[in-house]
């Protein structure tokens, strides 16, 4: 009982309620995530769709996200954030069913992709713009390092029972399982009425902010990393470790060990710049992929799988805080415009990283090389700045 009050201080202390329904709604929809996310890939690669294929697919949620962002962004201020969250999930079950059906429908590989797309626009937004009005200026670095501990924790349990799922049950299964939780995971935002701060999108806003953080438009081109994670990379490990439950184990092993970290981290960048801490973790991370060249071996892999889950949850905990702070420093319209300009920016980031990867698969080169290309670009979080 002693060792409790010193260390308390590493958890977000008395949030508000729409912090805490943020937390449970995070746990059930990271679980739904998590259990499918990294074997959509490897679905669309045992179909016999190739790495340039999955590319494409990619590259095509990213286009049509970045078109699609500005008209969620609109719906969300006339519905608020906790129905468009839900309508959000309702997409992300559509675009799973979509998926699945591909093997029976070629034309499905094109039209998936849109719907997936329509997720993103509607929930992220959303989701980001009430974090950043409703976390607090104190503990803001504490309250995104918990959510992201609590995301972590989810993440353990995710990967291995989506591998298990899949294994013994086959892949109806696991996104029909998926579809289930990602549709629960709206209910505890509705513990409390879906009362937002009134903010009207306006394209102009979007337009001021982004000639105020031109330099921020590409800071977020970092997270072609994060495009690696949900296509190429766990394509690579299926094919050192062939088979799901086994990818699945080597992510929960990785998450394991990573997760007690958020919490720290969290602390910490409320007490230290967030850009120094950022630029300093970015810079783990990309060597991560810059070097991912070496992983050879399932215990190679294992290595690198580890590196990745620690680099990109020490790097997510200053670069969201930091973003949660830009976006959350003034009124709901101007949040709301920032988070469209930081997903719009992403997407971007997104659609030329898929685009390079493509050009070098195409000339017949490495998959390291991607990886090379995406640690390079995820040095550009060390741009973010106020």
């Amino acid at each position: 009982m002693l060792i409790l009050p010193r260390h308390i201080h590493y958890f977000s202390f008395r949030v508000g309620q729409e912090v805490r329904e943020i937390y449970w709604q995070s746990i059930l929809f990271s679980l739904a995530l998590t259990m499918a996310y990294i074997f959509e890939p490897i679905f669309l690669y045992q179909l016999g769709y190739s790495l340039i294929d999955i590319m494409i697919f990619y590259a095509i949620v990213y286009a049509a996200y970045s078109v699609f962002v500005f008209g969620g962004a609109k719906m969300i201020s006339k519905i608020g954030y906790k129905h468009a969250i839900l309508i959000s999930n309702i997409f992300y079950i559509i675009y799973w069913i979509a998926l699945y059906h591909v093997q029976n429908y070629e034309s499905f590989f094109f039209v998936a992709p849109f719907f997936f797309a329509l997720q993103k626009s509607f929930f992220w937004p959303a989701i980001n713009a009430d974090m950043a009005l409703n976390s607090t200026k104190v503990q803001g670095g504490r309250e995104v390092g918990m959510l992201f501990s609590l995301i972590q924790i989810v993440s353990i349990v995710g990967p291995f029972l989506g591998g298990f799922i899949s294994y013994q049950f086959g892949f109806l299964a696991l996104f029909s399982s998926s579809a289930a939780i990602m549709l629960f995971s709206s209910w505890p935002l509705f513990f409390s009425q879906d009362i937002y701060m009134q903010h009207r999108f306006r394209f102009k806003n979007f337009w001021t902010v982004f000639k105020k953080h031109v330099q921020n438009f590409f800071a977020y081109w970092g997270y072609s990393e994060d495009l690696m994670l949900m296509s190429l990379w766990p394509v690579f490990v299926f094919l050192t470790i062939p088979d799901v439950l086994g990818v699945g184990t080597v992510i929960t092993v990785a998450s394991a060990l990573a997760a007690m970290l958020m919490l720290y981290i969290g602390r910490l960048s409320d007490y230290m710049s967030k850009r120094d801490l950022l630029q300093l973790t970015s810079w783990f991370y990309a060597l991560t992929w810059i070097f991912r060249f070496l992983a050879r071996s399932v215990g190679s892999v294992l290595t690198f799988e580890v590196f990745t889950r620690l680099g990109k949850g020490i790097t997510n905990v200053p670069l969201n805080s930091l973003t949660f702070e830009i976006a959350g420093a003034k009124k709901a319209d101007y949040a709301i415009a920032y988070n469209v300009f930081y997903e719009f920016s992403l997407s971007i980031g997104k659609i030329i990283t898929a685009l390079l990867a493509i050009a070098i698969l195409s000339f017949g080169l490495s998959i390291h090389l991607v990886f090379v290309m995406a640690g390079a670009l995820t040095l550009f979080y060390g741009l973010l700045k106020k």
